[in-house]
């Protein structure tokens, strides 16, 4: 639970700080698959859990913190948010879903 506790903390504070920037040009294309990576960094490095179902959690946060941050940018909802929003959000959501589990062939003890 407290490693979830840090990754949302994780997740608001970079959706304030990403929501400050234009999500134009290579910014989502980096920014997303960054931010998922740190929001899964903090839940697996406090929680110690690389189960599915955190990742499926965590995959949330990350997707959510990059839509909070693509709502900020678009004036709190006075404009469109934009379409590179999504794409970021999604990035960064397959990137904490594929950064939390051990994904690693489980090794056989040799006999």
């Amino acid at each position: 639970m407290l490693g979830l506790a840090g990754g949302a903390a994780t997740a608001a504070l970079g959706a304030l700080i990403l929501g400050e920037y234009e999500f134009t040009g290579s910014l989502p294309w980096l920014a997303g698959p960054l931010f998922g990576y740190l929001v899964a960094e903090v839940v697996v490095g406090v929680g110690k859990d690389r189960s599915w179902t955190l990742a499926v959690v965590t995959a949330a946060l990350a997707f959510g913190g990059v839509a909070w941050a693509g709502w900020i940018d678009s004036s709190e909802g006075v404009e469109p948010v934009k379409s590179l929003v999504w794409v970021a959000a999604g990035l960064a959501a397959v990137t904490a879903l594929l950064r939390v589990p051990d994904l690693r062939r489980p090794r056989h003890p040799r006999r």
